[in-house]
């Protein structure tokens, strides 16, 4: 495929937020229903007892997944750069 981009978006977020925001998400194993404890908690304590912490969201992996983001993300931005 030969595609060229008409418009490029670079979304931008520190790797604090990003350790704290994932932190943050619980995931309902009855429902598959998704929270965050900051945001979005859930509704009922029934709900809130039974929520788990999914394992790609521990600090380790996150800054892992954002490190290895930040590389992509260079390349991709100079990819593009002389693109557009």
């Amino acid at each position: 495929m030969n595609i060229i981009p008409s418009a490029v978006f670079m979304f931008e977020g520190t790797e604090d937020e990003s350790i704290r925001r994932l932190g943050n998400r619980r995931v309902d194993p009855n429902t598959g229903d998704v929270f965050n404890l900051e945001v979005n908690p859930p509704s009922d304590e029934s709900t809130s007892a039974r929520l788990v912490e999914l394992p790609e969201d521990t600090r380790e992996v996150v800054e892992k997944r954002f490190n290895q983001f930040k590389l992509q993300n260079i390349m991709l931005e100079e990819s593009f750069r002389e693109v557009c």
